[in-house]
């Protein structure tokens, strides 16, 4: 048995499924003569993306793990591992190492070393006899909190390498362990939601690695609280609720922005509130409290009034025992003013927004149409849709409604064009039976086309929805001058013919007439097998759904 053996059958305890990474590693072989399936991508990133996607869909219950090759392999992986720690996603990266006699030479890159600032622990294997206790500490480290990924490099010679099995320890699963919080600070935080005149509930990314998503829709509706998502929580409430408020981004709903603006108190619950250029700002004198499992990011960008430390599961079972105890089991009476105000919301915000949404002009279609027939057509219950970076994100997040947990991925403290094809691939890898469908642009798309040819090849049929403008979407504001005498922003390319070039299936739509009817077929393409490509020929559609009101 080698190291690479043993090192799989780790994974193996661990209920590891898949394989990812890019070109060579040892792991490979040794993964395809046990149980896990290895899948090569095009590049190290689609595959990382691959892997950060895939675990988001299992709330961590089950990990995407990525082999690379030692040197250009894990160097070209950093982007994408920078953006997995972002957005606390927690994968494993296996990349091989230099052999320890070459370690202490530069330029020789480390990356148990190099990856220390974008990763919650890193470490290095030298020696075959520590492979079980260095796993049982990354296995540790990915289940508990605070999510990140984690990198475990093994020099190369060492994977080949025989294993000594009567000197290695036998490996130990880690377990997961998760707290509820302080009596007295919940306490302080039901008073607070009692005592505010105009409470509104902001859930994050902890909602759904908790599955806490029943608990926060029964708090909600016991003290009639409106619900607002950030970014990465986006799935964790169901939109279409009566005190859906809709996602918080850096485009944000109209009723989310005002119940933003006029609340006397915000509680985070499962988001550290982090200062980012994707998530809304709080307004400067928004009162907040705080429910997270990390110390760390109690009052980290603003101060708060209130917080507790704990699984956001475990503590909202707390508040609503707490409810139930002080107000009955029925908890508060049906806020019907509150509800019809939200009701109202959504109904001028749609209004406002329709002439685009509906949009019907011969010419480049607007991309606001496309979305808006995604989602009125799309099964809601068993299908994943993820945003790529840039104006796709912007133009998408406001308007797509998600009603089941995980139904979208979304992603954007670190936002790398392209990322969403790898996205969509590892939905479909967590979620067979589901449509998995990425929304890009042409920018976006350049990035990462070529790893259309592993969902072909790997039989993985998403959807890819690309709304194709012919230019990078919004950077004229950046540099004027630059677009006007060179064309800086422009773009080309004909991604129907390279999709079926692939073996995928691919159309380009230029009517907006045509755009429901071209969707219902990419929905039946992808159920027979066949990767789809659609293509939307479509304006650069500047305006977006902003805030009203900003803070810090």
């Amino acid at each position: 048995m080698s190291n690479a053996d043993v090192i799989i059958e780790i994974l193996e305890q661990e209920g590891v499924e898949y394989l990812m990474g890019f070109p060579n590693n040892r792991l490979f072989n040794s993964a395809a003569s046990h149980s896990i399936r290895p899948i090569i991508a095009r590049t190290e990133r689609v595959a990382i993306n691959m892997a950060d996607a895939y675990t988001r869909m299992n709330n961590g219950r089950k990990f995407g793990v990525v082999a690379v090759q030692d040197g250009p392999g894990i160097e070209a992986s950093f982007g994408a591992v920078a953006q997995a720690y972002g957005d606390n996603t927690p994968i494993l990266m296996l990349p091989g190492a230099h052999a320890p006699l070459m370690q202490d030479y530069d330029p020789q890159f480390i990356a148990s070393r190099s990856f220390r600032d974008i990763t919650k622990m890193a470490g290095l294997i030298n020696d075959g006899r520590t492979i079980p206790r260095k796993f049982e500490m990354a296995f540790s480290a990915l289940k508990n909190p605070k999510s990140g990924p984690v990198l475990l490099e093994t020099a190369a010679n060492l994977l080949w390498g025989q294993a000594e099995a009567e000197l290695m320890p036998e490996y130990t699963s880690p377990g997961r362990y998760r707290s509820m919080a302080d009596d007295g600070d919940v306490e302080r935080i039901f008073e607070a939601l009692l005592e505010a005149k105009r409470p509104v509930i902001i859930a994050g990314q902890g909602i759904l690695y908790a599955e806490a998503w029943h608990e926060l829709k029964e708090l909600a509706e016991l003290l009639q609280i409106p619900v607002t998502t950030t970014l990465l929580g986006k799935s964790a409430y169901p939109e279409t609720h009566e005190l859906a408020l809709g996602t918080a981004g850096r485009t944000i709903t109209k009723a989310a922005a005002h119940f933003a603006n006029e609340s006397d108190f915000i509680l985070g619950i499962g988001t550290s509130f982090t200062v980012n250029d994707f998530t809304a700002r709080m307004p400067k004198d928004a009162v907040l409290g705080q429910i997270t499992h990390a110390p760390g990011d109690i009052a980290k960008c603003r101060a708060v009034s209130c917080a507790a430390i704990g699984d956001a599961r475990l503590v909202l079972n707390q508040l609503i025992s707490l409810v139930k105890q002080k107000l009955g089991e029925t908890g508060r009476a049906r806020a019907d003013d509150v509800i019809a105000e939200i009701a109202q919301l959504k109904a001028e915000f749609f209004s406002e927004w329709s002439d685009r949404l509906l949009c019907d002009d011969a010419g480049p279609i607007s991309p606001y149409r496309v979305i808006h027939e995604m989602n009125t057509l799309f099964d809601k219950s068993k299908t994943v849709v993820t945003h790529d970076a840039g104006n796709p994100r912007d133009q998408m997040v406001p308007f797509y409604e998600v009603v089941t947990p995980r139904g979208y991925l979304g992603w954007g403290k670190s936002t790398h064009l392209g990322s969403s094809l790898g996205m969509a691939l590892g939905g479909k890898l967590a979620r067979p039976d589901w449509l998995s469908v990425n929304f890009i642009g042409d920018a976006g798309f350049g990035q990462t086309a070529n790893d259309f040819e592993t969902a072909v090849r790997s039989e993985l049929p998403i959807m890819t929805v690309l709304v194709n403008n012919g230019v990078m979407g919004g950077y004229s504001a950046y540099m004027p001058d630059a677009v006007e005498r060179f064309q800086l922003s422009s773009l080309s390319g004909d991604y129907t013919a390279m999709v079926i070039a692939m073996g995928g299936y691919a159309e380009r739509i230029e009517k907006a007439s045509d755009v429901r009817a071209a969707l219902c077929r990419g929905i039946d393409q992808t159920q027979s097998g066949r990767p789809v490509l659609l293509e939307f020929i479509t304006k650069e559609e500047p305006v977006l759904a902003m805030a009203n009101k900003w803070g810090m």
